[in-house]
């Protein structure tokens, strides 16, 4: 099986799903072993000083991409990539299009009111006002109960 295979240097953060990288070499090979999709050694033909900044690799058939974990010069002209998949630029489109609750916001001007997550500090004391009815009911019963914030609890004195 011939595939495609970029041998990169990653200038970002490995926590970033979507990489700031350069492209070092392109090259096309063969798989001549079993290869793990997960954790790959990659065998290339190549001179050392040309792919020692090499830490990311792309393979396009794979629909993957990698972190170089280590190169090893095997014998001249032939050095060993071990390789670990960086799920996160992976699977980036299908990370992107997931929708879900965070659960704490980066900015704390928009923060969510309705997830309990500890980071807004409330008050637990229930806040009860009872008004009477201008006309009072007849016949049925109604309940009208009204959940809601105000800027500032009114006191005992604005309530009387």
């Amino acid at each position: 099986m011939a595939f495609n295979i970029v041998l990169q240097r990653n200038n970002s953060e490995n926590i970033h799903v979507t990489k700031d990288v350069t492209d070092l070499v392109n090259l096309t090979g063969n798989l001549r072993t079993d290869t793990s999709i997960i954790n790959p050694v990659f065998l290339i033909e190549c001179d050392l000083s040309e792919v020692a900044d090499c830490n990311y690799i792309t393979v396009p058939s794979f629909n993957r991409s990698y972190f170089v974990t280590n190169i090893v010069s095997v014998r001249n002209n032939l050095v060993s990539f071990t390789c670990h998949v960086d799920v996160l630029s992976s699977f980036a489109t299908q990370i992107k299009a997931n929708r879900g609750i965070v659960r704490r916001a980066e900015n704390k001007e928009q923060y969510n009111l309705y997830i309990n997550d500890g980071s807004l500090v409330s008050y637990q004391d229930p806040y009860i006002l009872t008004e009477p009815f201008p006309n009072g009911f007849t016949g049925l019963g109604f309940i009208l109960a009204v959940a809601g914030s105000a800027s500032q609890p009114e006191t005992k004195e604005q309530t009387k």
